[in-house]
């Protein structure tokens, strides 16, 4: 993935790590790779459609990545040089819900690439990163499914990812100048999780041919059910949402899962329509809930978050729409104005995974504190940070992936 490319470097008034990314928005479909592929199912694309397939085009803009506190790097997390080979595994990206009309050809929006690049970019010196276009539940559909409480079919976005998947499991992973094959991070958030979720039960989960090569899932915003204080279903639990593919619970994990959804209820639980953290009517089960900040530190109780914001640089933004090609709906966020691509927050916010009994059933969450004027007060809502999921502990991700990786490379 060209975009963002990360690289030591002089910025303007000073030094710090680079970030080149095109920035000329309307001209990205030319950067769209259609692919061969084999056997389909006969609703599929004639071929998979991809945003970024180890590349996301010519770069046409340079400027410094990090503003704030400490520059984002090129180095791992032990303090040595990232490999002059490049990273050892890649991440499967799926993006959240983006559009707000069907996306049936498909070809990739400028809003799809600027969600994105806003989500993964900074990912990049962890792991090639590929991207599949898919046909998703639009923004209007879903918000009709919240109101008539009919459950979304997520089925035609699931086949698109699923065959996108395959032609990378036959012509991306295997190694060129290894000839192995290489470990695989996916990594999804909101419908992406959803879509990934199906992926994971379909290819994966029970499936140690498959799963060696599963260095973690990061699934955020989803709804990954677990029985309540155990890792996985174990086989025999039609309600975990895996039977055998567990939580992670060490930074050095492999084959197993991140997943949580964020609020900032300041003090409070989640409401009792935030579904997409609750069980309902079922102590026994709960919806997983996986803080990145503390596998890392290997600590309890609220932990600092690493983190990482996009600028109104990256994403089209100025002073009447901040957002830019971001949808700000249901958002708080106060987008860094910088020139920049990202910002970071090293310990600003703090995180910590929360769980409770109430009248409705059992709740599970990543509760938020500080950071009022970045991403806005306390407020108990059915979406909390949602938005946000990913970014709010984004350095802790790129730290964890490398960390498992790390685990990974050393098993195999």
């Amino acid at each position: 993935m060209a975009c963002p490319r990360l690289g030591e470097g002089e910025g303007p008034g000073g030094g710090g790590t680079w970030f080149t990314c095109p920035m000329i928005w309307g001209t990205l479909a030319a950067a769209v790779t259609l692919t061969a592929s084999l056997a389909v199912p006969a609703d599929a694309l004639p071929a998979p459609v991809w945003m970024c397939h180890d590349t996301c085009g010519p770069t046409t803009v340079t400027y410094p990545v990090s503003h704030d506190q400490v520059p984002l790097d090129t180095t791992d997390v032990t303090g040595g040089p990232a490999p002059a080979s490049g990273p050892g595994v890649d991440c499967f990206y799926v993006y959240p819900t983006v559009d707000n009309l069907p996306n049936l050809a498909p070809a990739a929006s400028d809003e799809e690439f600027a969600q994105s690049i806003a989500q993964v970019g900074m990912l990049e010196p962890r792991c090639r990163i590929f991207v599949p276009v898919y046909r998703q539940l639009t923004l209007p559909e879903l918000a009709l499914s919240m109101i008539t409480k009919i459950p979304p079919d997520y089925s035609t976005g699931i086949g698109d990812v699923e065959q996108a998947f395959q032609y990378y499991w036959d012509h991306d992973n295997t190694d060129p100048a290894t000839g192995k094959r290489r470990g695989v991070v996916l990594l999804g958030h909101s419908q992406g999780s959803a879509v990934l979720t199906a992926l994971i039960q379909h290819k994966f989960d029970g499936n140690p041919a498959m799963t060696k090569y599963l260095v973690s899932a990061i699934l955020l915003g989803g709804h990954i059910v677990v029985p309540t204080g155990q890792p996985d279903g174990g086989g025999s639990d039609p309600k975990a949402t895996f039977q055998h593919v567990p939580a992670c619970q060490r930074a050095t994990d492999t084959a197993c899962v991140v997943a949580y959804s964020s609020f900032k209820p300041g003090g409070q639980t989640p409401g009792s329509d935030a579904d997409i953290v609750r069980v309902a009517n079922d102590p026994s089960h709960q919806v997983l809930c996986v803080n990145p900040a503390a596998l890392l530190s290997d600590a309890q109780g609220p932990v600092p978050l690493d983190t990482i914001l996009y600028t109104r640089r990256l994403v089209g933004g100025n002073d009447l729409n901040p957002y830019g090609r971001i949808s700000g709906l249901g958002q708080s966020l106060t987008v860094p104005n910088y020139p920049t691509g990202f910002a970071r927050y090293h310990g600003t916010l703090t995180g910590q995974c929360k769980q409770a009994t109430d009248a409705n059933g059992t709740v599970a969450w990543l509760d938020i504190v500080g950071g009022d004027n970045l991403v806005g007060p306390p407020q108990v809502n059915f979406y909390g940070l949602h938005a946000l999921d990913l970014n709010l502990t984004a350095g802790d991700l790129r730290d964890l992936i490398a960390r498992q990786a790390t685990a990974w490379s050393a098993g195999t």
